[in-house]
């Protein structure tokens, strides 16, 4: 996909990514699971999530609830996924 489309699909949203990481994604997932490994993501990821559902329970609907726990979800599949990927890619 050109950069100009990226950049409309972002909704032309400041990113943090730096001109040679738009170019390279993989080196920053590769980075990313070199700062934080797999195993410690999934356990940051649930601490996060834990801390939402405590603080926001009383809060929330049942259907953001279930939107919350969906997200959960498919992050963490997400984050499989793109471990599996930098992994491959950089063998």
């Amino acid at each position: 996909m050109k950069k100009k489309k990226i950049n409309k699909k972002l909704n032309y949203q400041p990113t943090r990514l730096q001109a040679h990481e738009l170019k390279n994604p993989l080196e920053v997932m590769d980075f990313f699971f070199h700062d934080f490994p797999i195993h410690e993501t999934r356990d940051n990821l649930w601490e996060l999530y834990k801390g939402w559902v405590h603080h926001s329970s009383q809060y929330t609907n049942e259907q953001i609830t279930k939107d919350m726990l969906c997200f959960y979800t498919q992050f963490m599949e997400f984050l499989d996924a793109c471990y599996v990927f930098t992994k491959m890619k950089t063998k």
